[in-house]
């Protein structure tokens, strides 16, 4: 069990007798009462954490040296003081090359500093210590602790003393709101994590941080935190302080996390992040096009355009994910089944691994982030300044053999036009291969005739052809129904729905037949299961034909539907990867007035089947609605409609 040292002093007494000369750092303080308050919550607090706490209260100099020694001798992975800061210069400090101003005393109950006060040089011993160590210092001047001129160009991999403090090195903090602050952001994370995702074995530094400064302010504090200086630009080693209670041990999708997220987002389109019995679930099909576009990628002399379009739900991004994510080695590294799956229902349509493989999921992200990120898989050497455009069409163009470049949701980035323009129109007029996925748009129409012979339009495929796709992906899915255990019955209905939605292909409006096909499956495990085939045939015959019509029907089914509809609708404007369940439930009044925190949260967990989720740069888990269509529907309609089927 890890150890926390607790100290914290509110009575001093006085520092020199009536009879005495005053010996050096000691002078008279005044007491601090709200350290009495502040200590058993936050003792209370670490303890929630799991950790061992050592409460000292009112420590006169002998018990402050005793004690961290014994901390920094080891087992103890937090100190946490509260009591008046001294700030000094060390004797060092008065000379040119030294540190100045590098001595931050806390003053004992006694009053008199010195040998084992000295905040400063605790933090230098810790760094040290074989294992990283962590000091909440709530003084005056704390921020002397927390810019170690030593420490501040060590790479923070190999950084073990930590600092959060209270205030700036030369300002004051008052009445221990910063120890306040940090309490309740202990108990929010033995809570929810703050939220992190449940990869993550601990809270992340930026993420911790970030929350006690909201706590602070919230508490109206003007004080400003200081904490050790890192570079939040790139990756921070997994510090062992606050246990995520979220962490569930996955390697698998631990090893995906490390994939770019660019490139990972294919993974969520195939909807394979999590379980390889998803991906048998919920891909199947488009065997001739995968025939026809996995040789075009493997074949290192073949150029040109390919652009994938169609009504949203037709399965875009699933046919360019299963490509991306056969083909693409770190994700082939990361989570090899899925390529077996793939290779295993089509081997004909699954590409060869390729090294030189750009996978870009342009969904919330603007021109430079793109560019930036193909940078990255094409492993350009990182400089000051971000590539342009220009630039990287002009390296790509010159490489000897130019990489297959698969981009999909090119509607969903962020000024697509501009995309269009400054990097796929001047690559495509290039030797170079690229694979576009997009919705149809006036804007996209110089790609669309740039495309020629290679624009593929879901909505025109073999109507046979959809029907078998969507009769076996039906079928798999009722696998997993309760209830559906005859195979009569299950496909009879998978049939009659398959049939529903390709025999009058204008009916559903615009919506791809998968994605309503893939919603009804999720509202026929809230209707009563069908006895005989008979009955299948008439329930599958009666599915909605379109997005609006399925969503409809599965939310009136469910108890909690006019609930889960706010928090979807409020999914419904995420942008990027999504919205923190903090956020969602602070715009969820909207849609339902007097809907909680606490009870959004057990609806994200609800509400999962229509939920994708992601990891924001500081471990926060992110929520999204799956799919496009869904927002764009939830936008115009947050609230229950009459019958619109």
């Amino acid at each position: 069990m890890s150890r926390v040292l607790l100290m914290g002093v509110s009575r001093f007494g006085q520092a020199v007798d009536a009879d005495e000369e005053p010996e050096t750092g000691a002078r008279a303080w005044a007491d601090l009462p709200f350290v009495e308050e502040r200590m058993p919550r936050l003792e209370q607090a670490y303890r929630k954490l799991a950790y061992e706490v050592t409460a000292v209260a009112n420590p006169d100099r002998g018990a402050v040296l005793a004690h961290t020694d014994a901390a920094l001798d080891g087992g103890h992975r937090i100190i946490h003081v509260i009591s008046h800061g001294h700030t000094r210069l060390s004797d060092r400090g008065r000379s040119r090359d030294a540190e100045p101003g590098d001595k931050l005393d806390m003053v004992p109950s006694c009053g008199r500093t010195g040998l084992g006060t000295d905040v400063v040089a605790w933090v230098r011993t810790a760094h040290g210590a074989p294992e990283p160590m962590l000091f909440i210092v709530d003084l005056c001047g704390a921020g002397r602790a927390a810019r170690v001129g030593a420490l501040i160009d060590v790479p923070e991999d190999e950084l073990h003393a930590w600092v959060i403090a209270a205030t700036g090195p030369n300002d004051s903090t008052y009445d221990g709101l910063f120890s306040e602050a940090v309490a309740e952001t202990l108990e929010r994370v033995a809570d929810n994590g703050l939220d992190t995702d449940e990869t993550l074995r601990h809270v992340r530094w930026d993420r911790l941080v970030n929350d006690i400064r909201l706590r602070l302010s919230a508490l109206g504090a003007t004080t400003r935190l200081r904490t050790t200086k890192v570079d939040l630009g790139s990756p921070l080693p997994d510090l062992p302080f606050f246990p995520n209670p979220n962490w569930r041990p996955d390697p698998r999708r631990e090893r995906l996390m490390e994939v770019v997220p660019p490139a990972r987002a294919f993974v969520a389109d195939l909807d394979a992040e999590h379980f390889i019995d998803r991906v048998r679930g919920h891909f199947v099909g488009r065997r001739t096009l995968r025939s026809r576009l996995a040789p075009w990628l493997d074949d290192p002399y073949a150029t040109g355009l390919c652009v994938v379009t169609g009504a949203p739900g037709c399965g875009k991004s699933a046919l360019l994910a299963s490509l991306v994510c056969a083909a693409h080695k770190k994700i082939i590294e990361a989570a090899p089944d899925i390529r077996d799956y793939l290779r295993a229902q089509h081997p004909e349509g699954v590409p060869s691994p390729n090294d030189a493989l750009v996978a870009i999921h342009a969904r919330g992200r603007g021109l430079e982030e793109i560019a930036a990120a193909v940078a990255e898989q094409l492993g350009l050497a990182v400089r000051d300044e971000a590539v342009t455009p220009a630039e990287l069409v002009a390296h790509i163009q010159r490489m000897e053999t130019p990489p297959p470049l698969v981009f999909d949701a090119l509607d969903e980035a962020d000024n697509p036009g501009e995309l269009v323009d400054r990097l796929l129109l001047p690559l495509a007029k290039g030797a170079c291969k690229l694979l576009v996925g997009t919705r149809r748009s006036t804007r996209f129409e110089p790609l669309l005739a740039a495309a020629e012979d290679m624009l593929i339009d879901l909505d025109e495929v073999d109507p046979g052809e959809l029907r078998a796709d969507l009769e076996q992906h039906l079928g798999q899915r009722l696998e997993e129904v309760p209830g559906y255990q005859s195979r009569t019955v299950r496909a009879a209905m998978a049939r009659a729905v398959a049939a529903a939605l390709t025999d009058d292909v204008s009916s559903r409006r615009g919506w791809g037949a998968f994605l309503v096909a893939r919603i009804y499956g999720r509202a026929l495990e809230s209707l009563p299961v069908p006895g005989d085939a008979a009955a299948a045939e008439r329930l599958g015959g009666s599915v909605p034909r379109t997005l609006p019509g399925v969503l409809e029907l599965d939310l009136r089914l469910r108890p909690d539907g006019e609930r889960l509809r706010a928090v979807l609708a409020t999914l419904a404007w995420a942008k990027g990867d999504g919205f923190p369940a903090d956020v969602a439930a602070a715009v969820v009044p909207e849609f339902a007035p007097g809907l909680t925190e606490s009870e959004v949260r057990p609806l994200l967990e609800a509400g999962r089947f229509y939920i994708w989720t992601g990891v924001d740069h500081d471990g926060c888990k992110l929520f999204r609605l799956f799919h496009q269509g869904l927002a764009d529907y939830l936008q115009d309609h947050p609230y229950e409609p009459g019958d619109i089927r």
